[in-house]
């Protein structure tokens, strides 16, 4: 059980935990050089709050854009427009001129002026336009939610965003049904609200950088499962979040409950 808190409010700001800011900038992108290398800010310590907060200064003070400086494709906060990197590279003995595109770079500020930057997630509240909105996107703290791969053979089998599952932390038996929110590199991140559920705390808006990653589980443990095409994926609204936490329920129950889950644990033991 990995902790994901895309989505949140207050997950990222350009001042970091100064501002109050849950999780480092360096969580939420990749760094383009015009070398042709590149890296994720949060590879280890040292990278993330040297070498990486130093190129964020200057591609951001030479305008997010400028391939001779570099680019940052943000995927934990919201980034628009795109830097086109060329780069000289030998292929069978010749030099050659190779392009890359790279997407999202400008970083996006909410709209309230607050300082901190847009966070979304994959799955949001449709009747909000305006992608700066943070309201717009499955809150982390509220929301117990997945986070999946983006991969087709998932999507053919139903786990889609918006539809659901369950985990259950095999050696509590503490069981939580959850909504597939977001993307994610691989199936065991799940949000906050998840998490701390699982380990028997309570949901709530007032956590702390301290209390950021209750619940994290570091132990092939916790077992996950999503009811992919026998979960009708649903539509979700700001104005009632916790409407998704009862369907999450209420999916979970049609699709066996207890009883099934009692059995999943007989099989995979």
């Amino acid at each position: 059980m990995n902790i994901n808190i895309d989505g949140y409010g207050k997950a990222y700001h350009p001042a970091n935990a100064q501002a109050g800011a849950l999780i480092h900038l360096c969580n939420a992108g990749e760094v383009h050089l015009p070398n042709g290398s590149s890296y994720h800010g949060s590879v280890d310590n040292s990278t993330c709050t040297g070498r990486f907060m130093q190129d964020v200064a200057r591609i951001g003070a030479a305008g997010w854009q400028d391939p001779k400086v570099g680019a940052v494709r943000w995927y934990g906060i919201l980034g628009r427009g795109e830097a086109r990197m060329t780069y000289t590279v030998r292929q069978q003995g010749k030099l050659r001129q190779v392009s890359r595109v790279v997407p999202g770079v400008a970083p996006v500020a909410q709209a309230d002026g607050s300082g901190f930057y847009v966070s979304p997630t994959t799955f949001f509240d449709t009747t909000l336009a305006d992608e700066t909105d943070q309201r717009r996107y499955v809150n982390a703290l509220r929301i117990p939610a997945a986070v999946v791969p983006n991969q087709p053979e998932l999507s053919r089998r139903g786990v889609v965003m918006g539809s659901f599952g369950v985990a259950i932390d095999r050696r509590s038996g503490i069981a939580k049904p959850f909504v597939v929110g977001d993307f994610g590199p691989r199936v065991g991140e799940g949000t906050p609200a998840l998490a701390r559920s699982l380990a028997g705390l309570p949901i709530t808006d007032d956590v702390t950088r301290a209390q950021r990653f209750a619940g994290q589980v570091n132990q092939p443990r916790i077992l996950w499962i999503f009811f992919g095409s026998g979960s009708a994926p649903v539509r979700y609204r700001h104005t009632d979040e916790q409407a998704l936490v009862r369907s999450a329920q209420e999916a979970f129950l049609r699709w066996g409950g207890e009883a099934r889950l009692a059995n999943c644990l007989r099989v995979t033991r």
